[in-house]
């Protein structure tokens, strides 16, 4: 028997006044989450249902699309308006991140990328000029960025952090004065600049040179079931036991990347994209106040 099942929106609307199962229809996530007091996850899927045509990451273009000159990245396919600091920095996994990125961030490598960004700017002998004062995340991106730190992990708590985010780079920008003085490049480090970049995609895992389904989760109307839940369910699922599931979560229904792809070959909308948050200013350390590279 069905528990529910996912679908779109308009496609069920006269089929599901003739069926006695309740749909449940992936556009609704972004209720859901709301209805569970998230902020940020809500904001990012509606922003994926918004894009028009569709457009999917495959493995090729979303590592160029991370690496490229952020700059260079056509406006559909990525957004640096939603995601905020001051709300990713209420996370543990962020604040934390901060913290270790911070102490850490000025390594041999960091002050390696620091020097090719100067480079660019063809200082002449005496000269210094300002660094990394732009306001625009994706040019300090690719001007003024020192170093990185992998955040979050799948197994973290199913919250608003684990539904926008999950896991991602947290990066570090200077910003400062750069100087060449007998020929050395030095900078005078005013502030670091914290800031995530990330995708929001769906796409699978490539392990092995398998593509593994990636589950979203088990989605109801009004909320996610937690992890121990979704166990619960997942192993009813398996073996058959529809009732269990009729009576313990009637409405639920495993949510996979697949769904979303199916949306878009339905409804040529929705797209994947590269995200950036704003940045989150902070003075270094006094260690690192003066970076000779």
């Amino acid at each position: 028997m069905a528990v529910s099942s996912t679908t779109t929106t308009k496609e069920q609307e006269q089929k599901e006044k003739k069926v006695s199962v309740d749909f449940f229809h992936i556009d609704m996530i972004p209720s859901a989450m709301r209805k569970m007091g998230w902020e940020m996850a809500p904001k990012l899927m509606e922003h994926w249902f918004s894009i028009s045509p569709a457009y999917s990451f495959n493995k090729e273009s979303k590592t160029e699309l991370l690496n490229c000159d952020a700059r260079n990245i056509p406006l559909s396919k990525v957004n640096d308006n939603i995601v905020k600091m001051a709300w990713a920095n209420q996370f543990p996994q962020v604040k934390n991140g901060i913290n270790d990125l911070r102490s850490s961030w000025n390594t041999i490598n960091s002050r390696k990328v620091l020097k090719k960004h100067i480079s660019n700017i063809k200082l002449s002998e005496g000269e210094t000029v300002k660094f990394g004062f732009s306001d625009d995340v994706k040019e300090l991106d690719a001007t003024a960025q020192a170093n990185f730190l992998i955040i979050g992990s799948k197994f973290d708590t199913v919250n608003d952090w684990y539904g926008a985010i999950g896991n991602c780079n947290l990066k570090v920008c200077v910003r400062g004065t750069a100087n060449l003085l007998n020929g050395l490049h030095t900078l005078t480090i005013e502030f670091l600049g914290f800031y995530i970049k990330d995708t929001y995609d769906f796409l699978d895992d490539d392990k092995f040179g398998i593509d593994i389904p990636e589950s979203l989760g088990v989605w109801g109307k009004d909320r996610i079931l937690n992890k121990a839940e979704t166990l619960s369910y997942m192993l009813s699922y398996g073996s058959g036991a529809f009732g269990l599931l009729v009576r313990m979560f009637y409405g639920f229904v495993p949510i996979f990347n697949s769904d979303f792809r199916k949306w878009q070959n339905r409804h040529n909308t929705g797209g994947d994209y590269i995200v950036f948050s704003d940045v989150l200013w902070m003075p270094p350390l006094d260690k690192d106040r003066l970076v000779i590279l």
